[in-house]
């Protein structure tokens, strides 16, 4: 006999713990059966103290309390034998449970208003119900609210089930499940209203997809808040889509925002051995002005390196994915291989694209005074660039999937004014994967090529170099390359470098790792790689990771080992 059901399943207590002394004893029942019949039965909450008569009471209740928690999970058929005892003035009730065959679900019927409502795509929190699962009531009832709320998410706000059902056959154990839905009309979107003195409405409507007369998704709100949220123009928002227009099928945009600090300012310290000990310093104008443009300047110094920048921003009419840049600045850097002083003035257009890629085209000039070996000279350049850059999965912490791609194409010409002519391509990829909760591998690889008439020209910034923390891992900062004459590193043309690393949980926090590093940095196809070995240790602080390595270079066996200290993300 089939009939409709409506009990559901209670899950506010799901292992109720028993006074000192009472038990409640269950046998033949799986963990999560025991557990909803435990959450269902009000003698599992009674305690010693309890008089006879109401343990007597709730004891003869208990197996129409079980017979619902087993019928709550599928089991209609299930059969039990029943018992209590009086020890030591405490009681013990035992239940001996034959759960039975489960009840299946034979057939899903959604109507076509369902599939229309969710635009043919539900997206509950639930996976869908199917034929051949064992009914569960309470997933019923979760997926039936999932579905509601997904259609009303899509602008269905008068939405509402007109037979929602679950008919189950005992005999045979199947059951069928019903859901019919009045969607109603479909919202739309009325007129967005920005309230605010930031900055100009023309912009912030850059920040919003949101169309008036569009139809309403609720996915479109939140982009707008995480959108004005990324701006750094605000420190409170607040979106309101009430009260809807029911007459007019209607959903207002209400946007409240209240301004951010305009004027940052921030100091940082770490090292590195590549670097030795560094700090910066940066200041922050995030509103020049009411058409959002911003200023930042930087200075920054090590042992090796001293540059202060400031740059210029102001948005394009999207501001989420278009902004134009003028920046300008001074580097000092001096290392065992080489030593420049370079200044340089820029115009940058940033484009975000899909797939998490931000495009960049740049125009530099740069003045540039250096010394590498034994070559000392000077050079104007005026650099046309394009950069694509790709990062996924980062975390601050401990990155378990994740990838950074990046690609940039840079080239000078002395017809344009500039003392060498070349083109050079520069490429870096890292790629990490975990294994487990516990094990994770790290690959990179860095590829640099140059196309110019002469090395000589090339001034030290443009020449590639390897070695260091976060190149060949063994050898020091910039110390792999070609030798001019005189034995000295002169720098390269082109780079090729590789590694993998395997990394693996020892405690909370902590980490050991091995690991390869190979390449160097050569001209034309005279290649002759140079490989580093070693073991590290990782600490993931509260402020990112904290790596420590020891590693050797396997051509040079005489070397001692050498420790490279890093601090900051994985990608």
């Amino acid at each position: 006999m089939k009939r409709t059901i409506r009990e559901l399943l209670m899950t506010g207590c799901l292992a109720c713990p028993l006074a000192a002394g009472a038990d409640l004893v269950f046998s033949g029942l799986a963990p999560e059966l025991e557990a909803n019949a435990r959450a269902l039965m009000p003698l599992a909450a009674a305690s010693c103290d309890a008089s006879p008569s109401r343990i007597q009471r709730l004891y003869r209740d208990a197996g129409d309390s079980l017979q619902r928690s087993l019928r709550a999970m599928g089991y209609y058929n299930a059969r039990f034998k029943a018992d209590i005892e009086w020890p030591e003035g405490c009681w013990v009730a035992r239940f001996d449970v034959d759960p039975g065959e489960p009840v299946r679900l034979a057939e899903v019927r959604i109507d076509a208003a369902i599939e229309q409502a969710t635009a043919g795509k539900p997206e509950p929190a639930l996976a869908p119900l199917v034929s051949g699962e064992i009914l569960n009531h309470g997933r019923y009832e979760a997926y039936k609210a999932a579905l509601l709320n997904d259609a009303i998410s899509r602008g269905y706000f008068d939405a509402r089930y007109k037979h929602a059902e679950v008919l189950v056959d005992r005999q045979a154990n199947t059951a069928s499940v019903v859901l019919e839905l009045d969607a109603g009309e479909q919202y739309r979107f009325g007129e967005v209203i920005f309230t605010q003195g930031i900055i100009k409405d023309s912009l912030l409507r850059g920040y919003s997809d949101i169309r008036s007369g569009e139809t309403y998704q609720s996915a479109a709100i939140d982009d707008l808040y995480e959108s004005l949220r990324d701006s750094s123009y605000f420190s409170s928002i607040s979106i309101s889509t009430e009260p809807l227009d029911k007459q007019a099928k209607t959903v207002p945009v209400q946007v409240e925002l209240e301004p951010g600090p305009r004027r940052v300012y921030s100091v940082g310290a770490g090292f590195a051995t590549d670097t030795g000990p560094q700090g910066k310093i940066s200041f922050v104008n995030r509103r020049v002005n009411d058409k959002g443009h911003q200023l930042e300047s930087r200075l920054f110094g090590s042992e090796i390196k001293s540059e202060f920048s400031t740059t210029y921003r102001w948005p394009r009419s999207d501001p989420r994915s278009e902004w134009y840049s003028l920046s300008g600045g001074f580097l000092h850097e001096e290392t065992d291989t080489s030593e420049n002083d370079t200044s340089k003035l820029g115009l940058t257009y940033s484009k975000a694209r899909s797939g998490s890629w931000l495009e960049t085209r740049y125009i530099d000039f740069l003045s540039e005074d250096f010394i590498i070996g034994d070559e000392a000279g000077s050079s104007d350049l005026l650099l046309l660039g394009f950069n694509w850059e790709s990062v996924r999965g980062r975390e601050l912490s401990r990155t378990r999937n994740g990838r950074r791609l990046s690609l940039d194409v840079r080239g000078a010409s002395d017809s344009a004014g500039s003392d060498t002519s070349f083109v050079q391509l520069r490429a870096n990829a890292k790629w990490i994967h975990s294994f487990s909760d516990f094990t994770r591998v790290l690959v990179r690889a860095r590829v640099g090529m140059t196309f110019e008439d002469s090395l000589e020209e090339l001034p030290a910034s443009v020449r590639f170099l390897a070695g260091g923390d976060q190149s060949i891992r063994g050898y020091d900062f910039e110390e792999l390359g070609p030798v001019g004459a005189s034995g000295r590193i002169i720098g390269g043309e082109n780079l090729l470098e590789a590694s993998i690393e395997i990394e693996k949980l020892v405690r909370d926090q902590w980490a050991v790792a091995g690991f390869v590093d190979t390449g160097s940095a050569f001209i034309g196809s005279d290649f002759e790689a140079s490989t580093g070995v070693g073991v590290g240790v990782r600490w993931y602080s509260p402020i990112g990771p904290v790596r420590l390595d020891f590693a050797h270079p396997l051509d040079d066996p005489d070397r001692s080992w050498r420790i490279h200290i890093t601090l900051g993300p994985d990608l």
